[in-house]
């Protein structure tokens, strides 16, 4: 199996893939310097145009700086320039968004165990701000995965984490805290022959569809165990004090 350890919590995949050497930190919501400091401990750390800012606010040198640096504090500039982290700019007018430049780029870069192109990372600063931008960073990471060979199954910060599992596979999630929000979303048309254990809810028989979207705001009792036999599942989970917190500033 391959264990990827997040701060808050343990993700087990198996059959097992390489472990993520690549921490992308996005200009989305930003981590805690202590939680971004923990996740980017022995892995190489790409900053993703804004990204650059916690970056610098954590202590943390980047290894590389890709984007169109329409976003980045002026200070965070400085520092870059001044710390000589190499860069890779672009123009704010191009077809592809920030961190899809980086997922093609590292995919070009980058080379597994196997040698082949690509390699495993994680994704964090995606969260918060506009629904398009989620929403393209999420689909952005099964495109880089079968286009490019970069494979990102784990979107998290402190608050909240998204894991990415493809038919055939299997999930299992420990360590989570006891009453924090867990969802399972269909990323592709049929998600087919799901098998859940560790939850108040089950889901009836076993398939989600992408237009059926009912399985959110479950609960996580114990570890849990996702699996599916086709399609991409999407496997939420919130802290309890995030989705509180959340549901106060809606009422």
């Amino acid at each position: 199996m391959t264990l990827i350890s997040l701060p808050q919590l343990k993700a087990q995949f198996t059959p097992p893939f390489e472990l993520p050497s690549i921490v992308f930190v996005a200009g989305g919501r930003t981590p805690g310097p202590s939680w971004l400091r923990e996740l980017c401990r022995e892995k190489d750390v790409w900053a993703v145009d804004r990204g650059l800012d916690p970056c610098m606010a954590a202590g943390i040198r980047p290894s590389f700086f890709i984007g169109d640096n329409d976003s980045v504090s002026e200070e965070a500039r400085q520092w870059s320039r001044e710390g000589k982290i190499p860069s890779l700019l672009y123009s704010p007018e191009k077809y592809l968004t920030d961190l899809q430049l980086a997922l093609k780029e590292a995919g070009r870069t980058c080379r597994g165990p196997n040698g082949r192109r690509g390699c495993t990372a994680i994704l964090t600063g995606a969260f918060g701000g506009r629904f398009d931008h989620l929403f393209a960073n999420l689909y952005s990471l099964i495109w880089a995965e079968e286009e490019w060979g970069m494979k990102v199954r784990c979107v998290a910060d402190g608050s909240e984490a998204l894991f990415i599992l493809k038919g055939g596979e299997r999930l299992r999630l420990s360590g989570l805290e006891k009453g924090g929000i867990f969802s399972t979303l269909a990323l592709s048309e049929k998600c087919l022959g799901i098998r859940m254990t560790g939850t108040r809810w089950t889901i009836s028989e076993g398939n989600l569809y992408l237009r059926k979207p009912f399985a959110v705001s479950n609960v996580a009792e114990t570890t849990v165990e996702v699996g599916l036999s086709s399609g991409w599942l999407g496997i939420y989970w919130a802290t309890r004090e995030y989705a509180e917190r959340e549901q106060k500033g809606r009422s």
